[in-house]
């Protein structure tokens, strides 16, 4: 199935875009492999890519989603995400070896728009993509040094590509979540002032697109009880 956007259809939402989002065109094959959830995941996704997604024209594609916290696992150790999709393996354009950043943002905002000033970068690193989590429904997972954030927050990734190219995984199995799946991007990617293009960023699951397989892992934020516990002894102690 295809799903294209066109660039005047993206400036009439968010202004001057550089580039519409695309996915793959044609019949897919069979689709193999799997994932197995871990413990402590942030997920949208069910471990599926039904097709990827890239920039009609070109350029940076950022894949940013939008989790809540729950059970306290509010300390963020690693991302990831899956590259491409069996569904049109060896079609992707994805290089082994291929550049890309990993972001985790604090949520400012009421909602779940990273857009502007509704988010502030907590992390940022960079890697190369494995060759061994390209068209398969694996994902490369990318370490991080206990982020700790608030009761929401947002996780993506992004990476330049050429015209053709569909670096970035997506589920589309029914039902997608609206409002928690957004690209970012164009001719560049601004991780401090997130958007596509001159507007806003866009919500991928309005544009039938589906949601991204960018996953968040976590574990509570160490050392609060342990204080909790010390300030109980303390004054335990000035009691003697």
């Amino acid at each position: 199935m295809k799903f294209t956007v066109s660039a005047l259809s993206l400036c009439a939402l968010c202004g001057a875009a550089s580039a519409g989002l695309v996915a793959h065109t044609g019949t897919p094959g069979t689709i193999a492999g799997g994932f197995t959830d871990r413990s402590q995941v942030y997920s949208i996704d069910d471990g599926t890519a039904e097709n990827s997604v890239g920039l009609t024209n070109g350029g940076v594609l950022a894949g940013i989603n939008y989790f809540a916290v729950v059970g306290g696992n509010n300390s963020i150790t690693s991302v990831d995400v899956a590259w491409g999709t069996p569904a049109f393996a060896g079609q992707n354009g994805i290089a082994a070896g291929s550049p890309f950043s990993v972001y985790v943002w604090a949520n400012n905002g009421a909602g779940t728009d990273p857009s502007g000033a509704n988010s502030t970068l907590l992390y940022t690193t960079t890697s190369t993509i494995n060759a061994a989590n390209i068209d398969n429904n694996t994902f490369q997972s990318i370490a991080i040094p206990n982020i700790a954030v608030g009761t929401s927050f947002f996780v993506g990734v992004s990476i330049a590509h050429a015209p053709g190219s569909f670096p970035i995984a997506v589920d589309q199995d029914a039902p997608t979540s609206a409002g928690v799946s957004w690209a970012g991007g164009g001719g560049s990617f601004d991780a401090n002032n997130v958007g596509f293009g001159t507007g806003p960023s866009l919500d991928i699951s309005g544009l039938s697109l589906g949601n991204w397989m960018i996953r968040a892992n976590a574990v509570p934020t160490p050392g609060a009880a342990g204080l909790l516990a010390l300030a109980g002894l303390a004054a335990t102690r000035r009691r003697r």
